[in-house]
């Protein structure tokens, strides 16, 4: 097994669902039946790619205000992830990138409860009108971050 197969595999026995690699070498988690997040291996840059789309921008005012938002929120120096806008979806995106050398399961299951909590936040933001205010999340209910469903 490689590192990226490795890894999914702890992280897999970490959060007890089994997960696997597609033919693209990518793992898709379902997250509260809410949110697909996917995890790619870019194998020559020795590192994995964490995305999320989280939601579609309504049109109007609050359109811009989320793109301001957005853009601030990606100089804030401790964010743990970048936001993008797919015109394609027309959604809001959130991705990461984290290096593969040294990579754990347990690293990836902290990281990711981060990664979440910022996705579910803005998707919430979003559909509520209320968005989160530079570095801070909207309080999340329901179920746990990793009520990750299998396919």
């Amino acid at each position: 097994m490689d590192r990226f197969a490795l890894l999914i595999a702890d992280f897999s026995t970490l959060i007890d669902i089994p997960l696997h690699l597609d033919h693209r070498r990518t793992c898709t988690l379902f997250v509260n039946n809410q949110l697909h997040v996917q995890l790619k291996e870019e194998e020559h840059k020795d590192r994995i790619l964490i995305g999320a789309f989280l939601a579609q921008p309504p049109p109007g005012k609050f359109r811009e205000t989320i793109f301001k938002a957005a853009l601030k929120e990606n100089n804030n120096p401790s964010r743990i992830a970048s936001f993008s806008y797919s015109e394609r979806n027309n959604q809001l995106a959130l991705f990461s990138y984290l290096t593969l050398t040294g990579l754990k399961g347990d690293h990836l299951v902290t990281f990711l409860k981060q990664f979440l909590d910022t996705a579910f936040s803005w998707r919430t933001g979003i559909e509520t009108g209320q968005l989160p205010g530079k570095g801070q999340h909207i309080q999340k209910t329901g179920p746990s971050i990793f009520d990750v469903q299998k396919k």
